[in-house]
């Protein structure tokens, strides 16, 4: 059992290894991939703008800038992209090339992922700094509270991960999954706090919003951040992020299962 553990460690420090260096040799394209992932920082200059008057809701501009810039920021940290390769490598058949492999795809793709982050947020750090200089403000996590957002960071790409496999598993069943996974992102960026921070929905609708596996993937950690959920609420907000990440993390493995032995079945 040793020897088979130290085995996969290899194969998982190779795969970090090449993931890591095709991330810095495709920087260019990463930094696009960052560039298109800016829709709150679009979101803080209309926002913004309408809090040049006054305070909307309990949020004044200030508030504005370190909610949004706070969400650029974590968006970077918690991205993931499988749903395109998992589908893609599904319908052209790499999938074989993967199944073979001495470590499950899942794990594969989630080391490609990770190894990227740290391009990614060596790329988004200076964005956000360079809006942070021209707009001003952010308010900083407590270092109490940096623990408990680093745990939210982590199951918030967690659940990111297992929605991207989820919707990516489909493939093996239907044509265009990423066509769906269109869908789900429409709703993520007008219900995860992206485009407005959900505590400004209408009260009824407001509790609805946060409750969604949107909302923790997203403006949870956000208001984690700067220090708008505390005590009660951040236990409960962690919580429900555990709840939304075993939810999709079942899914997930419940398609992937069926779904290789249908491909394995078809390929036979």
């Amino acid at each position: 059992m040793s020897e088979r553990a130290g085995q996969l460690a290899r194969v998982i420090a190779a795969v970090w290894r090449i993931s890591l260096a095709e991330a810095i040799a495709y920087r260019v394209s990463m930094l696009m991939w960052v560039l298109t992932t800016t829709f709150p920082l679009v979101s803080l200059a209309l926002w913004s703008g309408l809090a040049a008057g006054g305070p909307i809701g309990d949020y004044a501009r200030p508030d504005f800038v370190a909610y949004f810039v706070a969400a650029f920021l974590i968006r970077q940290f918690t991205a993931s992209w499988v749903v395109w390769e998992l589908s893609g490598q599904i319908r052209s058949g790499d999938l074989n090339t993967l199944l073979m492999r001495p470590m499950s795809p899942m794990i594969y793709h989630a080391i490609q992922n990770l190894a990227a982050l740290p391009i990614r947020c060596a790329l988004a750090l200076p964005i956000g700094v360079v809006v942070l200089v021209l707009a001003g403000g952010l308010a900083w996590p407590s270092p109490g509270s940096l623990a408990l957002l680093g745990l939210s960071l982590a199951l918030a790409w967690l659940l990111n991960l297992a929605v991207h496999v989820a919707i990516g598993c489909l493939a093996f069943w239907v044509t265009e999954s990423t066509a769906l996974f269109e869908v789900w992102l429409g709703l993520y960026l007008v219900l995860s706090g992206a485009a407005v921070p959900t505590s400004l929905y209408p009260a009824g609708l407001a509790e609805v919003v946060r409750a969604l596996p949107f909302h923790a993937s997203l403006g949870f950690p956000v208001e984690l951040a700067i220090g708008r959920a505390t005590g009660a609420a951040a236990t409960h907000g962690l919580l429900l992020q555990a709840l939304w990440v075993a939810a999709f993390g079942s899914l997930a493995a419940v398609l992937w299962r069926r779904g290789v032995r249908a491909y394995e079945g078809v390929g036979t």
